[in-house]
């Protein structure tokens, strides 16, 4: 306990592990606000067919009030999804390199919590592979991930539905997949991500109060 005292002080380890969680908390809700937007964006072209009428997606448009309403929601749709499929996968890269500096330091500060921290880094890289677009890394239509544009959207969306014939179930199961389940899985690792890290933080929070504790006080030593 004294060699923990020797290396890092508690309150200085106490304010690098509050920064840590801090930036942690704000990674985890960014990526958690850019999944709910690109959810929502699904829902709306899929089921409210906010675009249907837009004229970069039909040819010839009846009603000019309706495409140019189509055409409002395209041009939303088409700043708002690649915004946040940016903004969610440089928050995942963020997210793993803070829970990266909590494991540094606490195997610095030898205080404890060093298990949760690793398992919430681990499980941060997880979910990470999950928040990058394959679909544009590797440009096939097998491998995806849970961010996604506005074109890729309407192109699987047009393939399963839109006018489309003879679509098998196993082009339905990979369309709801692409943009339900995956979003879904990355918040459910979001989620364990928290429990690691909470764990972690709390094992490290009780063995600094408990050096504080057992150590002698300065006239005792003396």
């Amino acid at each position: 306990m004294e060699q923990l005292r020797t290396q890092v002080d508690d309150d200085q380890y106490r304010t690098a592990f509050g920064t840590i969680r801090a930036a942690k908390n704000w990674f985890w809700w960014l990526i958690l606000a850019c999944l709910v937007i690109q959810f929502a964006g699904f829902v709306l072209v899929r089921f409210w067919g906010v675009i249907d009428k837009a004229p970069a997606v039909v040819a010839v448009a009846a009603d000019e009030d309706a495409a140019t309403r189509a055409d409002t929601w395209y041009r939303a749709l088409g700043w708002f999804l690649p915004a946040t499929k940016f903004t969610g996968m440089v928050s995942g890269m963020l997210l793993a390199l803070t829970l990266l500096l909590a494991v540094k330091i606490a195997l610095l500060g030898r205080a404890g919590g060093v298990a949760g921290f690793i398992g919430a880094f681990f499980w941060s890289l997880l979910l990470l592979v999950f928040l990058i677009p394959w679909q544009q890394v590797t440009r096939t239509t097998f491998a995806s991930g849970a961010l996604h544009n506005l074109d890729y959207l309407i192109e699987q969306t047009r393939s399963v539905t839109w006018n489309a014939k003879d679509v098998s179930w196993f082009d339905q199961v990979m369309y709801y997949a692409r943009f339900v389940a995956y979003p879904l899985f990355v918040v459910l690792l979001q989620l364990v991500v928290q429990v690691k890290f909470a764990r972690g933080h709390r094992r490290m929070s009780l063995s600094v109060a408990e050096a504080a504790v057992a150590e002698p006080p300065e006239n005792a030593k003396m």
